[in-house]
């Protein structure tokens, strides 16, 4: 086995139902000793629920907390763990959902699987779906199995919703993993985080709490995300900079999913904007025409267009979220830039 010493961070808000799960599972992996080859880090977005005190008794050498005032979303909460992560000494770092539990062996397996030297440096388990407790449903449900991108650039996570008979049992590349659970490489995080150069100013006006802190954050979420589809964003990045993504089947997770296409309809109006916004985002700051002419007519065109009329005719709540694609466009730009010089340079 390669890189021995993990960091675990996990980002809450309002979390908890399952976050002591979460935390007892996460320090009890097997082949690894808390607070020496194992750290886990809990930050809050500003919880308003009785989440601290779930943790509080949780509290050890190795298991430390840290609490924001103000939400940062998925993207600037993990962040603050990224700028933890790289100025210790670990060598890779676990990106965790406070609503998943770990199998005893699942970090161990996950973390066989890196190999800076084939450029693997992402490694995706196999996610069931689960109970607030974190108990698996039985009979077992798949929640994702890897991330897949179609030729209508929508991407999915592998046979989410259907009953596990065995069909993603065997071990391969993916195009991306889920964020709810993700094994990152140290090398392949410094690799992936956005240069200071790309200017968050955009993003300040959609997020202005956002500011504080902000050059203190490694980038390797791209903040203009907020929550939603950011795990597609740094999956592309990823691929498009020569970084593989390994999923391994025989490292099973269980995950509480909330969030699901066919539930759409009764999300809150603010979760669909986000989804409808961020959706435009990731192609603006990943597509290229190496991806083809056919992605480019039925992903970028046909699918889009669908997708705005869909809005303006019987989603309304999400307009403004087409006003932020316009108004963070040329941000996006600058990051498709940036990674289109390092893809031919590297």
């Amino acid at each position: 086995m390669g890189a021995r010493k993990v960091f675990i961070h996990i980002v809450t808000w309002n979390s908890a139902e399952s976050i002591a799960h979460c935390i007892e599972r996460a320090a009890a992996q097997e082949g690894f000793t808390l607070g020496e080859d194992l750290w886990i880090r809990v930050t809050d977005n500003g919880s308003i629920d009785s989440t601290k005190d779930q943790i509080a008794p949780l509290l050890r050498p190795g298991i430390e907390f840290y609490e924001n005032a103000v939400n940062l979303g998925f993207c600037g909460g993990h962040n603050q763990g990224v700028g933890a992560f790289l100025g210790g000494d670990w060598d890779s770092m676990l990106i965790l959902n406070p609503d998943v539990g770990l199998e005893p062996t699942t970090l161990r397996t996950m973390l066989s699987h890196l190999d800076d030297a084939k450029r693997i440096g992402i490694v995706t388990p196999k996610l069931l779906r689960a109970l607030p407790s974190l108990e698996a449903i039985h009979p077992h449900v798949l929640d994702a199995a890897g991330m897949m991108l179609t030729s209508a650039c929508r991407h999915f996570d592998r046979g989410a919703g259907a009953w596990d008979q065995g069909q993603f049992d065997t071990p391969g590349f993916v195009f991306g993993a889920t964020g709810a659970c993700v094994l990152l490489s140290r090398r392949c995080v410094e690799g992936l985080c956005l240069p200071n150069s790309i200017s968050d100013e955009p993003v300040f006006a959609i997020y202005p709490q956002l500011r504080a802190g902000s050059t203190e954050r490694p980038k390797l979420f791209d903040e203009a995300f907020f929550a939603y589809r950011e795990d597609a964003d740094l999956s592309w990045r990823a691929g498009r900079l020569g970084w593989k993504c390994w999923y391994e089947p025989t490292a099973v997770a269980h995950h509480v999913r909330v969030v699901t296409p066919e539930r759409r309809g009764s999300l809150p109006p603010t979760i669909n904007a986000w989804s409808v916004r961020n959706r435009f985002l990731l192609q603006l700051n990943n597509w290229g025409w190496s991806q083809g002419i056919l992605f480019f007519v039925h992903g970028i065109v046909i699918r889009n267009l669908v997708v705005v009329i869909g809005v303006v005719l019987s989603e309304r709540a999400s307009i403004p979220a087409l006003r932020e694609v316009c108004h963070l466009a040329p941000r996006a730009r600058s990051i498709r830039r940036w990674i289109q010089e390092r893809a031919a340079r590297d």
